[in-house]
């Protein structure tokens, strides 16, 4: 796949709900392909809003992105979702890099960053609004879900890109939601050497219980797809049959996996891999720690499974519904 093709796919990966949804003829369009559509946008809300990958693309360090790809982490902890752990080729994740790498203009060369600045940008961060929208390690912990945490600005940038950013953001990006705050150059150089030297004051996440017991309490198909099945699994692992041919990544493959063929949006679909869902819902919180993450908490260091854990990119179930769904599957799948 060219590398054109791979960023556009990421970007429509990105964007299309959210068009869709602001576009009356395109969204009368998608109800007509999609008869579920209106769940579609109310369960998946948050995904309307995406970043902009011409921003990210314009200001991240190419190697941070091709290795986060991989393996990724929270970065938005405002945000329920998370980046889906993709399954690409080595050539894939380099082709990924060499686009960011031909999108990003030159910056001007900036001193190395110096513990002497760090007392002065602490002061311009907070005098310029900048904790308004931003979360900072455990330093600042109070942002909007949008704005990433700038605890990974020291490995996710440069760190003369850094000062370009803070700088004129609009003029690397036209897509840039940050303003410029009219900062001269040691001013943002002060912040950024507050953003890169700073004790962030965090702590590791921690994992979550492995252990989930089912519910004792009788359980039926319309209670466990309410609240779980149709609410979340049904927008990857679709059924063709009421998707207009569309099965959904889950089902047909996307995010680089490979077709699974396991389809979730009807009753006689999640019984027939009734068997392969716990082992799926455990890995997904094993995973929690470094995906889903608080403000003031770091990502953890995991082994990563082959397969990854569900919901790919969302919160693990909580232990209410993880325990519904043991329930539901002990008790012999109850209409």
């Amino acid at each position: 796949m060219a590398e054109a093709t791979r960023i556009e796919s990421c970007h429509t990966c990105h964007v299309w709900i959210g068009e869709v949804s602001a576009d009356p003829a395109k969204r009368e369009r998608a109800m007509a392909a999609f008869p579920h559509w209106e769940r579609y946008e109310k369960n998946v809300v948050s995904y309307l809003e995406v970043p902009s990958l011409d921003a990210a693309m314009a200001r991240l360090d190419p190697a941070w992105v091709e290795a986060w790809l991989a393996d990724p982490h929270d970065v938005r902890p405002g945000l329920p979702e998370t980046m889906p752990r993709f399954d690409l080729e080595a050539d894939e994740y380099t082709e990924i890099r060499a686009a960011i790498e031909a999108r990003q203009s030159p910056v001007p060369a900036t001193a190395a960053p110096s513990q002497d600045n760090v007392e002065a940008g602490a002061v311009l961060f907070v005098e310029k609004g900048c904790t308004a929208c931003h979360t900072v390690g455990g330093l600042h912990t109070t942002g909007i879900p949008m704005a990433p945490d700038l605890a990974h600005t020291r490995d996710r940038m440069d760190p003369d890109r850094t000062v370009a950013w803070i700088l004129d953001p609009p003029a690397m990006s036209s897509a840039a939601t940050m303003p410029s705050f009219g900062l001269s150059g040691e001013e943002a150089i002060a912040v950024r050497d507050y953003l890169f030297l700073v004790d962030l004051q965090t702590s590791e996440a921690t994992p979550m219980s492995s252990t989930v017991s089912a519910s004792t309490d009788p359980t039926s198909w319309d209670e466990v797809n309410e609240r779980v099945f149709a609410k979340i699994c049904a927008h990857c692992h679709m059924d063709p049959e009421q998707n207009g041919g569309r099965a959904g990544p889950g089902n047909a493959g996307g995010f680089g996996w490979e077709a699974t063929g396991i389809e979730l949006q009807t009753y006689e679909g999640v019984v027939a891999v009734a068997d392969r869902i716990p082992a799926a819902l455990d890995r997904r919180r094993a995973e929690a720690h470094r995906d889903v993450l608080s403000p003031g908490q770091s990502p953890a260091h995991l082994d990563r499974p082959e397969k990854p854990g569900m919901p790919l990119g969302l919160p693990p179930l909580s232990d209410e519904d993880h325990a519904l769904v043991l329930a539901w599957i002990d008790q012999g799948f109850p209409r």
